[in-house]
């Protein structure tokens, strides 16, 4: 049981790794349509998920993806999730990681106050909104 997880861990580094290098090849404009479509799937499946977003509208959140040096801003508008490439508006929000980190804590795969505190993820802004995000984040898991 222990060999299978190793493979299973192993394979998914392998897709993640392949993952991060299709995203840097990618040009930015098919990143934000992607995005943007990953995040309503994984809103769209999650109906409570809808409802506590609502809860930090008009807020805006800027990822940056060290590793690949992409940068993406979610803006929260009525429990849905916009995202674009530039925003004159600074964001509330930053959180800076490499792409793993970034998409695990999105999907509710890591625990953003683990990545916080072994530095594998920083948050700037405003602390009150990343926490409330963080908290409603921590629910998909």
């Amino acid at each position: 049981m222990a060999e299978k997880k190793k493979i299973l861990e192993r394979l998914k580094e392998i897709g993640l790794k392949g993952t991060a290098f299709t995203l840097k090849a990618t040009p930015v404009f098919m990143e934000a349509i992607g995005v943007g479509a990953f995040l309503a799937c994984i809103v769209e499946k999650n109906p409570a998920l809808k409802k506590r977003l609502a809860e930090l509208d008009g807020k805006v959140f800027l990822f940056e993806a060290r590793d690949i040096k992409k940068k993406f801003f979610l803006r929260i508008e009525g429990g849905e999730i916009k995202v674009s490439l530039h925003r004159a508006q600074s964001p509330d929000v930053t959180m800076s990681g490499d792409v793993k980190v970034l998409f695990d804590v999105f999907t509710g795969k890591a625990d953003p106050d683990t990545v916080f505190f072994s530095r594998k993820l920083e948050i700037e802004g405003d602390t009150a909104s990343a926490i409330h995000l963080k908290n409603i984040l921590a629910t998909l898991s």
